[in-house]
């Protein structure tokens, strides 16, 4: 069976492509992209995935080549073509500038390419380690979009496994928790679920959004954003992580401390998105 992926508004066989090697994407990572999960050709937030893989190459400076209704319906196509209108799957789009070497350039033309592949099945509880690469502060590199270098997400990713974690635990240059290279975070003390604030450094997470609106509405939990030090995190009740893929997975430990993996308000939370997603999946 052959894998698929559409290449600037055409489906053709993955085996088919040809791209040069000298494109500004390889080259410089001169580009932004977005993953999204599909419910069996359902969608999560769709629009609000489209807007910031939209607002990332308005931010680059990079011509939008398409619209919603296209966006959506590239999608669908290439779910079809590949069997994974039945199945959940992973979607990734690319963009990436059109153009010659040089770090100046004048060029806003796009080429993009839209993949998918198989939700995997990963354990229920993850390991984090805290490491020493920190995240990018935004001064540096506007955090708020999915930007295609992510070099230091890879260095970060590398510490945590030679620790034997499954992911890591980033903090920013003033040592405050920031994000693990894949998810944002949250943690439970008492009444209270935090989260560090835009103010650290952070990708704000579209399903970040979802559990910090239906946890404000949940009666008995109190729900912080703010700044914290690394210790403020190691004494927490639990934990858990948020992304689009993997929606909310626990934390069993933080450099050896552990945490409770079937903690009372971290089950609520679960029980609140399972009923939203059910309710806005389209």
């Amino acid at each position: 069976m052959k894998d698929y992926i559409i290449y600037n508004g055409s489906l053709i066989p993955e085996e088919e492509l040809r791209i040069s090697p000298l494109n500004r994407g390889m080259m410089y990572g001169d580009g932004c992209f977005d993953t999204l999960r599909s419910y069996q050709g359902k969608f999560l937030k769709l629009e609000e995935h489209y807007s910031r893989f939209i607002a990332g190459a308005n931010f680059l400076g990079i011509e939008a080549p398409f619209y919603f209704n296209d966006f959506k319906f590239k999608i669908l196509e290439l779910l079809e073509a590949s069997n994974m209108l039945e199945t959940d799957a992973l979607v990734r789009v690319q963009c990436w500038r059109d153009g010659k070497r040089g770090y100046a350039t004048d060029s806003s033309m796009a080429h993009w390419i839209t993949s998918c592949a198989p939700i995997t099945s990963v354990k229920e509880t993850i390991m984090l380690s805290t490491v020493y690469t920190r995240a990018i502060p935004s001064r540096a590199l506007e955090r708020q979009f999915k930007l295609s270098n992510g070099l230091n997400y890879i260095q970060a990713a590398r510490e945590a496994t030679t620790s034997g974690a499954d992911d890591a635990l980033m903090l920013t240059m003033a040592e405050k928790i920031s994000e693990t290279t894949i998810s944002n975070i949250f943690w439970v003390k008492g009444n209270t679920t935090f989260t560090p604030s835009l103010n650290c450094d952070l990708l704000p997470g579209i399903t970040r959004d979802i559990v910090i609106e239906l946890t404000r509405k949940m009666e008995g939990i109190n729900l912080i954003e703010g700044e914290y030090h690394l210790e403020e995190i190691l004494q927490a009740e639990a934990v858990f992580t948020t992304n689009s893929i993997r929606e909310i997975r626990l934390v069993e430990s933080i450099d050896n401390n552990q945490f409770d993996v079937k903690h009372s308000s971290i089950a609520g939370i679960k029980e609140q998105f399972e009923d939203f997603k059910q309710a806005n999946l389209k």
